[in-house]
């Protein structure tokens, strides 16, 4: 009798173990298909993405739609110089000279975020002497600057300068655009040689570090910059 039970145990064990041994194997193929379905669908996924990318890149890249984009650039630098300069003379005949730092350190960073929401842009002023620390150039304008100031040493008239770039910026697909600002008579009031007594003290109240004095009229003062986002 003994000997029939133990051969029973035996003959249990055994297939215990088949039994474990299949299962685990039916598990981990099931997780290996399972892997290789993910992989499979992330795989597919992500060369639609690069397909659609690269689709959308050759159509915003096209020439056409640069022409499009430096238009609108255009324009709003436009719509943006005719009313920084409605600002600034306003504040000279109402306040005095020493107003337009106000204009240029407040109203102007407003003109910019107004126009900008509007149409969906980002505008700013930069230049290699800069009085506000905000309106840095970074390294594309940087080289846009330097490109100008060699034109002009050829001969090329400011007021004409301009570029424009599609680039890498802060990881997205960038449209950038850049006009240059003559320095014109109502900039001598606080960039030019010649500074009043109370326009230098606004200035080295609220700009102690200023770089920006010292400019005769139709010299580089900067430029006007702009980008947008092309997704």
């Amino acid at each position: 009798m003994q000997v029939l039970i133990d051969l029973y145990r035996n003959v249990l064990s055994d297939n215990i173990k088949n039994i474990t041994k299949n299962t685990k194997r039916s598990i981990v193929q099931s997780h290996h298909l399972l892997v290789k379905q993910c992989l499979t669908t992330m795989l597919l996924t992500f060369l639609m993405c690069l397909i659609a990318t690269t689709s959308w890149a050759q159509n915003n890249n096209s020439p056409e739609n640069i022409t499009a984009l430096t238009l609108e650039a255009r324009q709003l630098t436009k719509a943006y110089m005719k009313t920084l300069k409605k600002a600034l003379r306003g504040s000279i005949i109402a306040s005095g000279p020493a107003a337009t730092i106000n204009v240029c350190s407040v109203s102007a960073p407003a003109i910019e975020r107004s126009l900008g929401s509007q149409h969906n842009w980002q505008i700013s002023r930069t230049s290699t002497r800069i009085r506000n620390p905000n309106n840095r150039p970074d390294p594309w304008e940087r080289r846009v600057l330097q490109n100008f100031a060699s034109k002009i040493k050829q001969g090329a008239p400011v007021k004409g300068l301009e570029e424009t770039a599609v680039i890498n910026l802060n990881g997205r697909p960038t449209f950038r655009y850049m006009k240059a600002i003559p320095v014109g008579n109502v900039c001598l009031t606080c960039h030019g040689r010649k500074i009043s007594g109370s326009v230098a003290t606004a200035i080295n109240d609220r700009y102690p570090s200023d770089q920006a004095k010292g400019y005769r009229r139709g010299e580089l003062r900067g430029a006007f910059t702009l980008y947008k986002y092309l997704n």
